[in-house]
């Protein structure tokens, strides 16, 4: 395990009250940076934990949508910093990249700290101590998320604790972390269901309708090495069932998005693009009816490129939309023969921006493949829709992983080979 991690995880319940409940004397120390781990059996510790448990993941995706993007072609390098010219041809599969070892320390203490809050809180519930029931429901919707933004990342992974080295996962098994965040979130729904909270019942649906959806893309594309003959998602384990559910208590438009600025969190891929200029977005992308830039891609664009708004490293990234759920339920149509069913769910989605409509005789395929481009720019699902689609990206080169081994995402760092005995 490596050290940077050690002591990542050392702290890490301090760095939470300190960012968290400073100046809020929830736990009525005087001096916030000298609590320690035990000051949070306190109940009056519980959103701590679960704030610092949203923080850790905001802070891991931000890190994490750097490299997919770069390798995908939402991205393209255009700085000095070199390890980006590795993802930008292609290049996943090398363990030394100075951005891989970077995050990963980002995504395993979200991954840490979720299972730590989880615990704790449930203890404090048990004792009849908990505050909130909604404080440990987030904490599952958190987790969840979390556990979903490493099974799109890595192929393979390791969960450690503090000090002690954990066993790799396994390329073969990395769909189990699919299924934890599955099981979190079923827990996340009956727990706001039975506390009457709506807005976390719908989020948790939606949430788990989009982690069975990636489930099932991983099982098209693992083991690496190949373009599947049929890339559609069909009959997910009742992932449609999950997204019309949500999508029955969304708004039309419905966005969820972590918010970087308000509690002054760095958006890592936020900063490379608005402040060092490492990265740039490609956001000129013609709707294939119009012939003209996709508005939804531009829409995206401009948001994330808002410095007045959000300074150069605070800006957004979406987690959940409604335009998700219409993607999840088409696919699933076009998947069955429904082409009908496929085209009208496609075509409600575009309405929502005023273009024009997909006709039959249209190929379904790739208007979905580039429905979903426009309408999840920016968040993280296009290098493995690319895998899956047989698309490539103009800037990769021959012999790259990307290309020679598609569906290969990143590996263990080195930093973590390096540290970790059972490695």
């Amino acid at each position: 395990m490596s050290m940077r991690r050690v002591l990542t995880f050392g702290i890490a319940v301090a760095l939470m009250c300190t960012l968290f409940l400073t100046g809020c004397d929830i736990l009525d120390a005087s001096n916030p940076n000298s609590l320690v781990e035990e000051d949070l059996q306190d109940p009056r510790g519980a959103s701590a934990l679960k704030n610092g448990l949203l923080n850790a993941l905001m802070d891991g995706t931000g890190w994490a949508y750097a490299p997919l993007s770069a390798a995908s072609d939402e991205m393209r390098w255009q700085g000095s910093y070199e390890s980006y010219q590795g993802f930008q041809i292609g290049r996943l599969d090398r363990p030394g990249n100075e951005i891989t070892n970077n995050t990963w320390p980002e995504i395993t203490e979200a991954r840490w700290l979720a299972d730590e809050a989880i615990e704790r809180l449930t203890t404090l519930e048990d004792k009849g101590e908990l505050p909130q029931a909604s404080t440990l429901t987030k904490t599952y919707l958190y987790s969840a998320l979390t556990r979903i933004q490493i099974a799109d990342t890595y192929d393979d992974f390791v969960y450690s604790d503090k000090r002690e080295a954990g066993e790799p996962i396994g390329a073969d098994n990395m769909d189990r972390v699919y299924d934890e965040a599955i099981d979190h979130l079923g827990t996340a729904i009956d727990r706001a269901r039975s506390n009457g909270n709506e807005e976390l019942e719908m989020q948790a649906l939606g949430v788990r309708a989009r982690a069975k959806h990636a489930k099932a893309v991983w099982n098209k594309l693992n083991p690496p090495g190949s373009t599947p003959s049929d890339p559609l998602v069909s009959n997910a384990s009742d992932a449609v069932s999950d997204a019309q559910a949500a999508l029955s208590m969304m708004p039309p438009d419905y966005e969820a998005e972590f918010d970087y600025r308000d509690p002054q969190i760095d958006n890592y891929v936020s900063g490379q693009v608005n402040d060092r200029a490492e990265l740039a977005i490609n956001d000129d992308v013609e709707d294939p009816k119009t012939g003209e830039q996709d508005p939804r891609i531009a829409r995206i664009a401009d948001e994330f490129t808002d410095i007045e708004q959000f300074t150069a490293d605070f800006a957004p990234l979406t987690w959940l939309s409604a335009r998700e759920m219409r993607l999840i339920i088409a696919e699933d149509a076009l998947g069955r023969g429904d082409a009908d069913r496929a085209r009208q769910e496609l075509n409600d989605l575009r309405a929502l921006d005023n273009l024009p409509p997909i006709e039959q005789g249209d190929d379904l395929v790739a208007y979905l493949e580039h429905e979903r481009r426009a309408n999840l720019f920016l968040q993280g699902r296009r290098l493995n829709d690319m895998f899956r689609f047989g698309t490539e990206s103009p800037t990769w080169q021959a012999g790259e992983s990307a290309l020679e081994n598609p569906g290969e995402l990143l590996p263990i760092p080195s930093n973590e080979i390096d540290t970790n005995p059972n490695l």
